[in-house]
């Protein structure tokens, strides 16, 4: 069973909040006490009871889809519930469900088979093992970067949130690859990145969380089923709509080790295709055997990659970049895909994905040792014509001084 455990930030918050703000970014963590007096607030400016006005204030129609491709439920895939006794990390040894039922004097349980309760979380875990994470709805994307940037295992890692136009947000936390940019406006379903398991996590899952806005209060979007009285702060209401799932599909690259996918198209590290600048180091390899890597650095690139091919038909691909145990420790990849325009022929369309290496193979988690082993990791669908060339582009210019930039092989793969 994969699960994850999180750490109470308040302690941390206090001393880097400021910090945090400056760089762009806001914690997610609230105490009680500032639900109680955004209560009253609310109270006094609608002249009725805090309950009353946070349920007028927040009244909306159900709009959110599946966070995955694919008709399996939410609740299905759930590893991890949301408390409703106290959704920010409180550990008070009690935890409640979205159909009330109760555990007491826990801060991890087992509360029914394959899925567990914590203390204080804030979202629901979802078993996603380095698979494309989709926006549950349309909205303007908040962040999408680092959640903590001093600390790469705390809290959500490397998360997306993204602010929706009904008073809502949604948060996409452990992520190993970002495909989206702050001020981006995405649409329903729209893929933002690969999930993985940066930050406080023990194993490869996406923790999604659903925020009121704009105080990131957060709210179960499978609302309140019990007769008793709803413990958290603030409405919760099922916000799922009728028909949530998506008729789409796309190649899982993962779990197959340095294997391609069905029908991939391989163009390998120090093959036909594949070129480079500056200065690369070679060393044992998982794909065909050898790789590349380099050091990174915080100023402008030294070195550069290029992975380029014709593919054999006009349509969609996945594109793959494989990620070794080894040399490879940088923390913000940025990687540039080359695609076609299906609207304009003749139109290049250039994209930035930005890639966590450190997090993947062998490494040392908030929680002690984890192994996910080598990874092919999708960085999107694109579209591509015939006979033109698709490209994927990376240098050492990642933001950091020294650390390991590694390379393999890049797979394009057929997309049905």
């Amino acid at each position: 069973m994969i699960f994850m455990r999180k750490r109470n930030y308040y302690i941390f918050a206090s001393c880097v909040a400021l910090l945090l703000n400056v760089l762009g970014f806001s914690l997610l963590t609230h105490a009680a006490s500032l639900h109680a007096a955004e209560g009253i607030a609310i109270a006094q400016d609608t002249q009725t009871s805090p309950d009353q006005a946070m349920n007028n204030q927040y009244a909306v129609k159900p709009f959110m889809h599946r966070p995955f491709y694919g008709n399996r439920t939410v609740i299905e895939r759930t590893i991890s519930f949301f408390d409703h006794d106290k959704p920010w990390y409180a550990h008070d040894g009690i935890f409640v469900r979205y159909d009330g039922k109760k555990w007491r004097h826990t801060v991890l349980n087992d509360c029914s088979p394959g899925k567990n309760c914590y203390d204080g979380h804030n979202g629901y875990d979802i078993n996603l093992r380095f698979e494309p994470v989709l926006s549950v709805a349309a909205g303007v994307v908040t962040r999408a970067n680092w959640y903590n940037p001093l600390n790469h295992n705390d809290a959500f890692g490397l998360w997306v949130a993204i602010s929706h136009s009904n008073g809502y947000a949604t948060a996409y936390g452990h992520l190993s690859a970002i495909t989206v940019s702050v001020g981006e406006r995405v649409g329903i379903q729209q893929r933002i990145g690969t999930s993985g398991t940066t930050g406080s996590s023990t194993g490869p899952h996406l923790h999604l969380s659903t925020y009121y806005m704009p105080k990131w209060r957060a709210t179960d979007p499978f609302g309140w089923e019990s007769r008793h009285a709803d413990p958290n702060a603030v409405p919760d209401r099922y916000l799922w709509v009728s028909q949530p799932a998506t008729d789409n599909s796309v190649p899982v690259l993962s779990s197959r080790g340095s294997h391609l996918a069905p029908g991939a198209i391989l163009v390998n590290d120090g093959g036909q295709g594949f070129r480079t600048t500056g200065t690369w180091k070679r060393t044992r390899g998982a794909v065909k055997g050898e790789m590349h890597w380099t050091r990174t650095t915080r100023g402008r690139a030294t070195a550069t990659a290029i992975w380029q091919t014709r593919l054999p038909a006009s349509r969609k691909y996945e594109v793959g970049f494989f990620v070794n145990d080894h040399c490879a420790s940088s923390s913000w990849v940025p990687l540039e895909i080359y695609s076609a325009d299906r609207a304009h022929p003749g139109r290049v369309i250039r994209h930035i994905v930005h890639l966590d290496e450190s997090h993947i193979g062998t490494f040392r988690g908030p929680f002690g040792r984890v192994s996910t082993g080598a990874q092919w990791i999708s960085l999107g669908t694109y579209y591509f014509t015939r006979g033109s060339e698709a490209r994927v582009a990376v240098s050492n210019a990642t933001g950091e001084s020294g650390q390991q930039l590694g390379v393999d092989g890049v797979e394009f793969v057929p997309v049905p």
